[in-house]
């Protein structure tokens, strides 16, 4: 259950993304102990992009479930990522929370989330 609505919210984020001029390269890309749920691009800017998304009603936001570990490990995912161009591209972390409460769905995007630390 908990897959299949990490999945749709991933799939909300996406058409979030879409519709703000971000070009979608991966999902749920992989390099080490580094997962990222999307990566993005827009212009010369590369965006990795953590997804969380929570269903009824909440005491936190779902930024707050975004460990120091998982934003150590988006920074080592994306920076492998971007190796790959050979152009110059700018790198940023996003957080992305979808909340659905009924038929409510909320969507949050937090852009430059983490600090490149």
């Amino acid at each position: 259950m908990t897959l299949e609505i990490g999945r749709w919210g991933e799939d909300i984020a996406k058409e979030h993304l879409l519709k703000s001029g971000y070009e979608i390269l991966e999902a749920n890309y992989r390099f080490k102990k580094a997962e990222i749920d999307l990566i993005a691009r827009k212009g010369n800017l590369i965006v990795a992009v953590e997804v969380k998304t929570r269903t009824g009603i909440m005491v936190v936001t779902p930024f707050h479930a975004i460990s120091r570990e998982k934003q150590r490990n988006l920074l080592l995912g994306i920076n492998h990522y971007v190796q790959k161009f050979n152009e110059p591209v700018e790198v940023r972390m996003d957080a992305v929370s979808i909340i659905k409460q009924g038929e409510t769905i909320t969507i949050a995007h937090l852009e430059d989330a983490f600090p490149a630390f």
